[in-house]
């Protein structure tokens, strides 16, 4: 009798016994399925009838099963692999503020505090105690300091916008698609839709260098109603009217924050056609006024569709009507030219109704038919 080593049974636990069994299924499968590969052809054409109809039932239910069960196989099979270790988590680093050019010790540390408003996230729970600060340093040297302080608050909100601008313009071109800026509206809800999956996808810690652009929008209007309560909201006009590169982004941009670019807008419309302005520009009154229509006017024929509700009431609409054709109208007349074609040209390539300035132009064409008979 020829000699036969000794069988050792090892133990098998379950996901072993399950492993074997489908391996024996599989190769079994695999056989019988290579067995139709090869014989398969010739059935089929000497076979007829119910016959041939019940063999390809059974390669279909065959091939079926064979599916089944290596999906099965592999689900399993990828339950073994041990996850990865997490990795180590480090603390980020500080925000960098920006330097100062201030002389005083005040002014660096209010420059400083507004520089963290715009940084912080504001998911962050420091972010309601900075801005808190501020609020209160502002105020305090508002009312109750002397005329150095004010005019340190109106060089540090001054600084402190221009910085916001720059910061949303930068902001609102990361989030934009270089397809939705070309005006396919397909290409458009798309390049949205892909903007909104990546703020998803983000790290829940992931805002170093500040929020989202609708967050810095937000912060804008503020800095730009501190500038207002503390005299210079003509500078605030004059920096926002100047931001041509972010009005153009803005038309492009995702309707939430076209609400918040609009509320920006509303608010310093107001003070462009306000009396201070006209007491700071003096007789030139076309400095402030043609940059903030040109730059922002396209922008509020656009901004009005794709949100849940309306940006403004009925009241507000009618009475920013009525300043942007005051403002239109104290313009030169080479200039309100300009200035309505590009409402005519925004307005009938919008979705919107508003806002709606035919009675400015057609005031504006009756008038110039009489130049050529003076």
């Amino acid at each position: 009798m020829p000699f036969l080593p000794p069988q050792v049974s090892f133990p098998m636990d379950e996901n072993t016994k399950f492993v074997g069994a489908a391996g024996v299924c599989v190769d079994a499968l695999s056989s019988l399925f290579l067995r139709f590969l090869s014989d398969g052809p010739r059935l089929f054409l000497f076979s007829s009838g119910d016959g041939g109809r019940i063999l390809r039932r059974f390669l279909f239910c065959s091939l079926h099963i064979l599916f089944s069960i290596l999906s099965l196989l592999l689900s399993r099979l990828a339950s073994f692999v041990p996850p990865s270790p997490p990795l180590p988590r480090t603390s980020a680093p500080p925000l960098p503020l920006p330097s100062t050019s201030d002389s005083t010790s005040a002014g660096r540390a209010l420059s400083r505090v507004l520089s963290a408003v715009s940084l912080v996230p504001v998911a962050s729970r420091k972010y309601d105690l900075v801005r808190s600060i501020a609020e209160r340093i502002l105020d305090g040297n508002l009312v109750g300091g002397s005329d150095e302080l004010q005019e340190l608050n109106r060089s540090s909100l001054a600084a402190a916008f221009s910085r916001s601008i720059a910061l949303l313009e930068a902001a609102v071109e990361a989030e934009a698609s270089p397809a939705s800026v070309d005006g396919g509206k397909i290409m458009e809800a798309l390049g949205a839709l892909r903007s909104r999956v990546r703020r998803w996808a983000a790290p829940a810690g992931d805002g170093r260098f500040g929020a989202s652009a609708e967050k810095l929008a937000a912060e804008t209007l503020w800095l730009g109603q501190k500038m207002a309560e503390s005299g210079v909201a003509s500078e605030a006009v004059a920096s926002w009217g100047s931001a041509s590169r972010l009005g153009a982004l803005a038309i492009s941009a995702e309707p939430r924050l076209q609400v918040g670019l609009v509320r920006v807008c509303v608010f310093l419309f107001k003070h462009t056609n306000s009396k201070e302005l006209e007491r700071d520009d003096g007789k030139d009154t076309t400095t402030s006024r043609l940059p903030m229509l040109k730059t922002w006017l396209p922008l509020l024929c656009h901004a009005c569709c794709g949100v849940d509700s309306s940006i403004l009431s009925i009241r507000e609409k009618a009475d920013m009507v009525s300043i942007l054709e005051e403002m239109i109208e104290k313009l030169t007349w080479e200039e309100q030219e300009d200035v309505l074609s590009q409402w005519l040209h925004h307005f009938i390539c919008a979705d919107s109704d508003w806002p709606n300035l035919e009675s400015c132009y057609m005031r504006w064409y009756s008038e110039s038919r009489k130049l050529p008979l003076k």
